[in-house]
C-alpha cells in the first residue's frame, strides 16, 4: 500500500491534447472550411484560440483533481472536476498493465500507466504522467500473487526468446496494410470539402489547362486516382509509425508486446489471459504468402478494439513454429468440417446481393455504362472463396474456426476460454437444413464473437456440445484426415 499521489504535472497538457485529437478534424473544418471571408476566418481562429485557453484551464483542475492509491488489494484512483469520480479496481480482474509513452511524456522522461480489466473502460483506469520508478512500483504492487509480492528481481528478468520485426517486413506490412480503408474513408471525407475551398469551375478550368481535352469521366479517374494515393500514403506512414520497433519478448509468466516509433506502447499480457488467437490473411497480403496474428485478451484491444496484435506480418510457413513457441497449447490438430455443396449457393447469392449495393449507384449517378457490371464476377468468385474457405473442427481441448469476409480468418481457442456458444437458422436455412454457429470469448469489453455460415444443421449441433465439460470426444464429427493447425 501506498499513500494517496497526484500525477506528473504534464498531465495537465496531455489531457488538453487528447481532447483536441478527439476533435482534430472538426477544428480544421472550422479553420479551413466554415468561412470564406477574412472577417468569417478571424472570428474562427480566435474562437479556437480561445478554447484552447479553457481547456487548458480544465487540464490544470483535471490534474489538481486526479489522485491514486493503491489501498490493500486494488488500485483507486479519485477524478473529477465537476462531479467527484472514485473507481476501485481489484487486482484479481486486472487483465493487462500497459506501460505508453508519447512523445509529450519522452520529453520528461515519464510514461502512462493503463490498468486494463475485464467489462470495463481502459480509460477510466489511465495514469497519464508518471516516472518509470512509480511505474515499476505500480506494475509490481498490482500483479501480488496469492498475497506474495512479485519478485524484485522479475522486471529485470532477461526474456528467454524475443522477435522483432525486421524492416524489409515493415515496409511490406505498411504497403499491404488494411489500413487503407480507414485512410479512405478519411481522405474522402475531406475532399468531399474542397469545393468549399476551391470551386468546381476552378478545379474544371485547372485540368483543362494542364489536359486540353479532358471529360467529366477523366475528372472522375483523375479524382479516384488522388484519393487512392493519398489514402495508401496516409495508411503507409501510419503504419510505419504504428508498428515502428516492434518486438515481441517471451517471459516465463507473460508476453510484452512493445511498438511505436514516436508513442512508445509496451503492452504485458499474461499467458493465462490469453482467450484465442486470430491468423488473418489480408486480401493483398494473401498471395504473397504473408499473415497477420492477432491475439483476445479479456479487458484488451487495439485502440479500443477487440483484439491486439500479437505480430504484424510473418510468413504463412512460420505461423506453426511461432506458435509451438509463443503459446504452444495452442498448437494442435484438430478433424475439420467444412460447409456441404449445397451452401454454395447462398455464399454466392449473398456476396452478389452486396456488390449490387455498390454496383447500382456506379451505374445510374456516373458514366461508366456497363463497366461496372464486372464487379459482379467479382462478387460471385468472392463467393466461391468464401465457400471454400469456411471450415470448423475441434478435439477434445481445442477449437478452428475459418472463414472470410475480404480477408481469410482462422481463429484457435481453446474450450476453457469459451463463453457462449449458439447456433442460428432461418427459414431459407431451415429449409436445407442448415445452420450458423458462433462462438464467443472474453476480449475488449464486451467480447468477440466468431462465426462460420451455412453448415450442416446435425454437424452444428453435435459441435453446439463442445464446450461441455462432460462432452465424450466420439460425438465431435470428424473427416477421415486431420488436418495440421493452423489449416490454411
Amino acid at each position: 500500500m501506498f499513500e494517496s499521489r497526484r500525477q506528473h504535472p504534464v498531465a495537465a497538457i496531455t489531457k488538453v491534447l487528447e481532447i483536441i485529437r478527439g476533435n482534430f478534424i472538426t477544428i480544421l473544418l472550422i479553420l479551413f472550411v466554415g468561412g470564406g471571408g477574412d472577417s468569417e476566418t478571424l472570428i474562427n481562429v480566435t474562437w479556437i484560440l480561445g478554447t484552447i485557453v479553457v481547456l487548458l484551464v480544465w487540464g490544470i483542475l483535471s490534474w489538481l483533481r486526479f489522485s491514486y492509491r493503491i489501498e490493500e488489494d486494488q488500485l483507486v484512483i479519485e477524478q473529477g472536476v465537476l462531479m467527484r469520480q472514485k473507481l476501485y479496481i481489484s487486482k484479481d480482474r486486472i487483465q493487462v498493465i500497459d506501460i505508453t509513452s508519447g512523445i509529450v511524456q519522452r520529453l520528461f522522461g515519464l510514461v502512462e500507466v493503463q490498468v486494463k480489466t475485464a467489462g470495463s473502460s481502459s480509460k477510466e483506469a489511465k495514469i497519464s504522467a508518471v516516472t518509470q520508478e512509480v511505474a515499476k512500483e505500480l506494475r509490481e504492487k498490482l500483479r501480488k500473487e496469492n498475497g506474495k509480492p512479485v519478485a524484485e528481481e522479475e522486471d529485470e528478468e532477461q526474456p528467454t526468446k524475443v522477435y522483432r520485426l525486421g524492416a524489409k517486413d515493415l515496409v511490406i506490412a505498411a504497403s499491404t496494410s488494411g489500413r487503407l480503408g480507414v485512410a479512405l474513408s478519411i481522405v474522402g471525407t475531406v475532399f468531399s470539402q474542397v469545393d468549399q475551398v476551391v470551386s468546381e469551375e476552378q478545379m474544371v478550368r485547372y485540368l483543362e489547362s494542364v489536359i486540353p481535352t479532358t471529360a467529366s469521366t477523366t475528372l472522375i479517374v483523375s479524382s479516384i486516382i488522388f484519393i487512392l494515393v493519398v489514402s495508401w500514403i496516409l495508411s503507409f506512414l501510419g503504419t510505419v509509425i504504428t508498428y515502428g520497433n516492434f518486438a515481441v519478448r517471451l517471459k516465463e509468466d507473460e508476453l510484452i508486446i512493445s511498438h511505436g516509433i514516436f508513442e512508445r506502447k509496451q503492452l504485458t499480457i499474461p499467458y493465462n489471459r490469453v482467450q484465442a488467437i486470430q491468423v488473418k490473411e489480408e486480401l493483398m497480403r494473401q498471395p504473397l504468402g504473408y499473415v497477420t496474428l492477432k491475439l483476445d485478451s479479456a479487458g484488451y484491444g487495439d485502440e479500443g478494439g477487440k483484439s491486439v496484435t500479437l505480430f504484424p506480418l510473418l510468413p504463412r510457413k512460420k505461423v506453426t513454429e511461432f506458435i509451438e513457441s509463443v503459446l504452444p497449447e495452442y498448437a494442435e490438430q484438430s478433424y475439420t468440417l467444412r460447409p456441404p455443396q449445397k451452401s454454395l449457393r447462398r455464399y454466392i447469392f449473398r456476396s452478389v446481393l452486396t456488390s449490387l449495393l455498390i454496383i447500382v449507384p456506379l451505374w445510374l449517378l456516373l458514366p461508366f455504362g456497363y463497366y461496372p457490371m464486372g464487379l459482379v464476377l467479382l462478387a460471385v468468385l468472392l463467393g466461391y472463396m468464401q465457400y471454400k474457405d469456411a471450415a470448423i473442427g475441434a478435439n477434445e481441448n481445442t477449437m478452428i474456426l475459418r472463414y472470410r469476409l475480404l480477408s481469410r480468418n482462422t481463429v484457435i481457442l481453446k474450450r476453457y476460454r469459451v463463453q457462449t456458444v449458439s447456433t442460428s437458422a432461418n427459414p431459407f436455412q431451415n429449409r436445407r437444413q442448415l445452420a450458423d454457429f458462433t462462438v464467443t470469448v472474453a476480449s475488449g469489453s464486451e467480447g468477440h464473437q466468431f462465426t462460420v455460415r451455412d453448415l450442416d444443421a446435425d454437424q452444428v449441433h453435435q459441435l453446439w456440445q463442445w464446450p461441455s465439460v462432460h462432452t465424450d470426444s466420439r460425438a465431435i464429427p470428424k473427416e477421415e484426415t486431420p488436418a495440421t493447425l493452423p489449416a490454411f
